[in-house]
């Protein structure tokens, strides 16, 4: 019998043992020493999701009734659902003179209570490298030489409904990633990137079009003026490439990509921080058919601290995206949120955002569900408070409209965790 089958039963059981086991390591600390620092964690989360295919009650209908072999109708018991999730984990980090490895694994054990069949299990993996904590401690400038390097690896699966591609993907991914920077002066600073990233799809839950495995390998060039210890202003060029699993075939997925951007990050004051660049990016398609595209494209993240109890934050991304099912798609997405700590224990945040999407489709591959174009708006509250220094517990809603240019409706999801680390 699947261990789905006792999720919903025990899953509170099954978080306190975890919360139990993480308290005795803590307690023993019989992994901290010469080897490294092994820490435990246990989130038990639960939540209702109104539209958990992200798509509208018209498009569902329509999928459920369908005879499409690439549709598993008979999957499709509910568009609205009770999802119920347990995620133990192991946390390693090791430090030496100059470097520092860190690491996670774990399960995220996933349980749909009227949409069973696409319940799952999936590894939560996570490998880094980081010279002299630049990157654990945010640092641009090492102590000990002038480079700074970190890598990344990590291996998942991820599982969700999605508004852009309008269904219920999964795909499992792998990520490896490489950064370096060298402070060549006081004053000027160079760097490079590059990472391998593929995800490997799952067939749709809700899709007609097939979906084909990507892999995206992007590789950045940088340039930094050092105008403080706490602040750079830097230009960045990134060649990104992108292909599908199914070569010749009919499908933007496969093209070419060039950027270049200015911006600065850092502190750009005693109350502001955070990375914001803007620039330019060329599409470049394989598919003939297709003409290239081209567009202003920008990145912010923004903190400002109001106070020591208040802080707003900014967010705003323009940038192009291929799609497993094989279009393209060019979003501008915004989001506005404050935090505020109302105790000692409890700490609130709310939130606003919008965004709009534009699709891009292959020459003669265009289906009755799809949309020229999508506006979304979206708002959201929750709460978290600290129980002890080991156990935290939050909750929250959050609401989003969603404007396609055939149809409009409306999503709600509330939700409630509780973790645990040691």
């Amino acid at each position: 019998m699947s261990i789905y089958t006792f999720l919903p039963k025990f899953s509170f059981r099954l978080f306190c043992i975890s919360l139990s086991l993480a308290f005795t390591i803590n307690v023993n600390a019989f992994v901290e020493g010469k080897f490294g620092k092994l820490e435990a964690s246990a989130t038990l989360r639960g939540e209702y999701d109104s539209r958990v295919f992200g798509i509208s009650t018209n498009s569902f209908q329509g999928a459920k009734s369908s005879n499409s072999p690439l549709i598993a109708a008979n999957e499709l018991k509910s568009e609205d659902d009770l999802i119920i999730s347990l995620s133990p984990a192991l946390h390693f980090t090791k430090q030496t003179r100059w470097f520092t490895f860190s690491g996670t694994g774990g399960l995220q054990m996933t349980r749909y209570i009227k949409n069973n069949d696409k319940s799952y299990t999936q590894p939560l993996t996570t490998f880094t490298i980081d010279f002299d904590e630049t990157l654990t401690k945010n640092k641009r400038v090492s102590n000990n030489a002038k480079i700074r390097f970190d890598a990344t690896f990590d291996l998942g699966q991820s599982v969700g409904g999605s508004v852009l591609e309008q269904d219920l993907i999964a795909f499992t991914y792998f990520v490896a990633g490489l950064n370096v920077r060298y402070n060549h002066s006081p004053k000027f600073g160079v760097g490079a990137g590059t990472s391998y990233n593929v995800r490997y799809y799952q067939s749709g839950a809700t899709q007609e079009r097939v979906y084909h495995d990507i892999t995206t390998i992007p590789v950045s060039l940088r340039a930094f003026y050092i105008y403080s210890e706490k602040l750079d202003f830097y230009s960045d060029y990134t060649f990104s490439r992108t292909n599908d699993d199914q070569a010749g075939s009919n499908t933007l997925s496969d093209s070419i990509s060039h950027s270049i951007t200015f911006g600065a990050q850092g502190n750009y004051s005693s109350k502001l921080s955070g990375n914001a660049n803007v620039g330019y990016a060329l599409q470049d398609y394989d598919n003939e058919k297709v003409s290239n595209q081209d567009n202003l494209i920008t990145s912010i993240g923004l903190d400002w601290n109001l106070n020591t109890k208040t802080s707003l934050g900014f967010d705003v991304n323009r940038a192009f995206s291929p799609s497993a099912q094989g279009f393209s798609t060019f979003s501008t997405m915004g989001r506005v949120s404050v935090s505020h700590r109302l105790n000692e224990k409890i700490t609130g945040l709310a939130y606003l955002s919008g965004g709009n999407v534009s699709y891009t489709y292959p020459t003669n591959a265009i289906t009755s569900r799809d949309s020229s174009s999508l506006n979304q708006f979206g708002l959201g509250a929750s709460l978290q408070r600290r129980l002890t220094p080991y156990i935290t517990i939050s909750g929250g809603y959050d609401f989003s409209f969603t404007d396609r240019s055939i149809e409009e409706y409306s999503r709600h999801l509330f939700h409630a965790q509780a973790t645990g680390r040691f």
